[in-house]
């Protein structure tokens, strides 16, 4: 009987843990992606005397992000098997040390287009973050590689024809196909391993195999038809869209 009186004392910390580091990592996105639109209002759109500003501000920001990493490092090596609480804030430290270093890096090497790419990226990360916490798994590894195939389309379809770029982006889009393969006969061998790869838990042994097969297989039709013609690849990134937007409905009305 104690051992249960426990237990149920345990589950509303760990809910207020779980509720504390979905919150920060929402903020902690939000606060990265307002910090990137400064940058782009007042390095990149900005005068001149503002863009030498700026890019000692992302020096000294590059500095400091150095030093977060190292700390975050530090706090996942001492909380790695603590409450869920302190797990997220070193994790958060961890993320805000590379977002900071790897930022300051990014826009100032690849000016001005690392600043839109990276706008368009911590958005991204915020969606996947909360689904993974929130969504069954095969939910969440559907939903990324429809996501990473829509990008991969995307190239194909403006860069394919580039004389510069074309044969980069062919290569691109065949190393992506066989890594697409590669996620499909992993997850084949985790189907009958009860969800494992090796020693390693990569879905739930109940979890539908088959959402992950389908969007394999959509996303190799879709990358080579990108290839063989920029208008198919138009009508692909509706289609993809269409799929994105249903399985998150679907998931959605299941999780409720």
């Amino acid at each position: 009987m104690q051992h249960k009186t426990g237990g149920g004392k345990n589950r509303p910390q760990k809910k207020n843990d779980f509720t504390i580091g979905m919150m920060m990592f929402f903020l902690g996105c939000c606060a990265a992606e307002a910090y990137l639109l400064a940058v782009r209002r007042f390095y990149v759109d900005g005068l001149a005397e503002e863009l030498v500003a700026w890019d000692g501000i992302l020096q000294k920001m590059t500095l400091v992000g150095l030093g977060v990493l190292v700390l975050g490092v530090v706090a996942v090596a001492l909380w790695h098997k603590a409450s869920e609480g302190k797990r997220s804030v070193a994790y958060l430290l961890l993320a805000a040390g590379i977002f900071l270093a790897g930022s300051g890096w990014i826009v100032r090497t690849f000016y001005p287009t690392g600043v839109e790419l990276l706008c368009i990226l911590v958005p991204a990360v915020m969606v996947w973050g909360i689904l993974w916490k929130l969504y069954d798994r095969e939910c969440v590894y559907a939903l990324s590689i429809l996501a990473l195939t829509m990008l991969v389309v995307w190239i194909c379809r403006h860069g394919i024809k580039s004389m510069f770029w074309g044969n980069w982006v062919l290569a691109g889009a065949c190393v992506y196909i066989v890594l697409v393969v590669a996620v499909g006969f992993l997850v084949y061998k985790a189907e009958y391993a009860k969800g494992k790869v090796g020693k390693v838990q990569i879905l739930p042994a109940e979890a539908g195999y088959m959402v992950i097969y389908g969007c394999c297989v959509l996303s190799v039709v879709a990358v080579v038809a990108a290839l063989l013609s920029t208008t198919i690849a138009y009508y692909a990134l509706w289609m993809l869209a269409l799929v994105v937007f249903g399985l998150a409905v679907y998931y959605t009305v299941k999780q409720l």
